[in-house]
């Protein structure tokens, strides 16, 4: 798998930072959320915000942590109150799209001391989603740190929130508790960025693995591989189950998300007959989440109710949904922080 050159400059790819770095950044994000932590420590620096795709969590939590950090943000949506951006090279610029990325980005950088930027998968090429190609791209022109905000093939920031939530849960000893994530169905096609980086961070705290998903919904085998290559550096375990209910016994957190199988590249038609009708009846219930050991039930949101997960989970003690949405803010408190010498 192609990736951008290890560097903690950034924040990229959640394999860019090694494991002292994470649990430092952790570590300080829980220290930040007990203090409520609100100093002008980065007063006058600015953080540039580039929406390619819609958010609710991710650009007020962001919004919010460098306001409680004394800073400032700019939101960027190209084509919504900016010109558009031609994010390809080499093209001959005559159609609709007014700026290119590279005059763009290189602009950005002369404003703002970080950038940030979610752009989701095309779902029409795999290896250039699997490459993050765009965000490279960004990474090449910006001349101050990027931070990445869900690209096509990672969600690093969710995965961090992710992580803190976890430790909160097991009192920082997540080690050998048992993580599972399992697909659950949805009416539209879902990047598979969020399901690919939750199965890294559980497996860099400790957790042993468990995916569950239909056999046409493993993710891409160069997510798995390198999930792999992180459990046998750590010892721990990652199983592939094709069986929700066997996948869920004795179980410590439930983790859902919805994505779409990597046949959305091939046969689209075929992908969403699979996802939307053949295995409609994996949504999480009280059933399933009955032979679990009590477990904790985790979503990145937004959730689809009665579709992905039901009411009766969704609004039992068990879901701590709002924790993990809540603990965007703390994570990414740290991570601004960190990438601005401020820890």
């Amino acid at each position: 798998m192609s990736t951008i050159t290890p560097d903690i400059s950034n924040f990229i790819h959640m394999s860019d930072w090694d494991d002292s770095t994470i649990h430092g950044v952790l570590e300080k994000a829980a220290q930040l959320k007990a203090e409520n932590f609100r100093k002008p420590v980065a007063f006058g620096k600015v953080l540039g915000l580039i929406f390619f795709n819609p958010s609710l969590r991710t650009r007020i939590s962001f919004e919010t942590a460098a306001i409680h950090l004394g800073a400032g943000t700019s939101i960027i949506q190209p084509g919504h109150g900016t010109w558009t951006f031609e994010t390809r090279t080499g093209v001959v610029m005559d159609g609709n799209r007014t700026e290119h990325l590279k005059e763009a980005v290189q602009v950005i950088s002369r404003y703002v001391d970080i950038i940030g930027v979610r752009a989701f998968a095309g779902m029409k090429d795999v290896d250039e989603d699997m490459e993050d190609r765009l965000i490279r791209d960004i990474v090449r022109y910006a001349t101050v740190p990027v931070i990445n905000m869900e690209s096509a093939r990672e969600h690093p920031c969710q995965a961090l929130a992710d992580g803190l939530t976890i430790q909160e849960q097991f009192q920082n000893r997540p080690k050998g508790k048992k993580f599972v994530l399992s697909w659950t169905p949805h009416p539209k096609p879902l990047p598979m960025a969020v399901p690919n980086s939750v199965l890294e961070i559980a497996v860099r705290l400790g957790m042993d693995v468990t995916l569950t998903c239909p056999p046409e919904m493993v993710p891409d085998k160069r997510v798995m591989d390198l999930v792999g290559r992180h459990a046998d550096r750590l010892g721990t375990e990652v199983q592939i189950s094709h069986n929700q209910v066997t996948a869920f016994t004795d179980a410590d957190v439930i983790y859902a998300k919805s994505w779409a199988g990597p046949l959305i590249y091939d046969d689209p038609a075929a992908e969403t007959e699979l996802r939307t009708t053949r295995y409609h009846n994996w949504t999480v219930d009280d059933g399933r989440m009955a032979v679990t050991n009590n477990a904790s039930f985790m979503h990145c949101l937004p959730v689809r109710r009665n579709v992905v997960v039901t009411d009766a989970v969704l609004d039992s003690p068990q879901a701590i949904h709002i924790d993990q949405a809540e603990n965007r803010l703390h994570a990414q408190k740290a991570v601004l922080m960190k990438l601005w010498n401020l820890l």
